[in-house]
């Protein structure tokens, strides 16, 4: 096939292109976008199931694991669906205007929605590390439905914003916005990685000079610190590798968002979200166990909403109030 660049105008005042691409890599990227589908939806369901159906896990932590698991399914069970129809729809030489404004809209919405949960969850999760005694007063009930507003309202407008208004202008704000977010990110999981080595060493002075048998205790506090650290560099490095292709043709090419390395950045970036079910909740054992028992059956319907038995939970359980609570009680394996 022929590469060649198709123009058509939208209701607003912008013009999207559309680059015809070679079969070779429609058929590499529609590979590619519906394994995603696959492993992204079954994952995200998951998540969504596991927090709905276990009470125990209705808490403000698994609540935002849930919601990024609602923009991540947007992701993976509708975004990459019509981006693998625009793609099909080329192999007969055809640039469909409809699924393609369709596909940008819910993409740039639950991609954007995506990246900002990630951001929040990293915030928050700084907060109960850094603040383990008293985080809960500065974590409240209104303070999480308010972020969780904006984590939403935000990506909505943009995602709007970015057909309706010039594509180079939003495509420089999509950078800045995303590298905010990702220094963010950065930041606080370097907090945590620190506290959390300054715990253990803390807690390996202590058992020094005791018996053998204490000693292993020290042990098992370094194994947790290990595979904190292990987790928090999983997140950060597939976070760059998939979005950081995206982000440098959007600033260098910022009016040219088409063509054969556009749309793989662009899976690779959409791939992300299949990806944040495993990383951040498949490592943590209570969400492992809590999937097997939701395959098998083997669990009692509940609401998905953060009631009394929510409210109970989090206060009777405070040491189980998120995966990275505290560092005595990390639930990473």
């Amino acid at each position: 096939m022929t590469d060649f660049a198709v123009n058509y105008s939208t209701s607003s005042s912008t013009t999207v292109q559309c680059e015809l691409l070679p079969p070779g890599h429609i058929a590499g990227l529609l590979s590619v976008n519906i394994l995603s589908t696959l492993l992204g939806t079954i994952g995200n369901v998951l998540v969504i199931g596991t927090v709905c159906t276990n009470p125990s896990l209705k808490i403000i932590s698994n609540f935002w694991l849930v919601s990024m698991a609602v923009a991540d399914l947007m992701v993976t069970a509708l975004a990459q669906p019509m981006f693998s129809v625009f793609l099909g729809l080329q192999v007969k030489s055809e640039c469909h205007e409809g699924v393609s404004q369709a596909f940008r809209l819910i993409a740039n919405m639950s991609c954007s929605a995506s990246v900002l949960h990630l951001c929040l969850i990293s915030i928050d999760r700084c907060l109960v590390i850094l603040r383990p005694h008293d985080f809960r007063t500065f974590r409240t009930k209104k303070r999480f439905k308010i972020a969780l507003a904006i984590a939403w309202t935000l990506p909505i407008v943009y995602g709007i914003l970015r057909l309706t208004v010039s594509k180079k202008g939003t495509s420089y704000f999509t950078v800045i916005a995303v590298g905010i977010c990702y220094l963010i990110i950065i930041s606080c999981y370097s907090l945590i990685i620190l506290k959390v080595r300054k715990q253990g060493t803390a807690t390996l002075k202590r058992l020094r000079g005791q018996s053998r048998r204490s000693a292993s205790s020290g042990s098992s506090e370094h194994m947790v610190e290990r595979r904190v650290t292990v987790t928090i560099a999983i997140v950060v490095v597939i976070f760059t590798v998939c979005w950081f292709p995206l982000l440098y043709l959007r600033s260098a090419f910022a009016e040219d968002n088409f063509g054969v390395a556009y749309n793989w950045a662009r899976t690779l970036a959409l791939s992300n979200s299949s990806m944040n079910p495993w990383i951040y909740c498949f490592r943590i054992a209570e969400f492992r166990d809590a999937y097997r028992r939701l395959m098998k059956c083997q669990w009692k319907p509940s609401r998905c909403v953060t009631g009394s038995a929510g409210d109970q939970n989090e206060n009777m359980n405070q040491t189980q109030s998120s995966d990275l609570e505290t560092h005595n009680h990390s639930v990473y394996v």
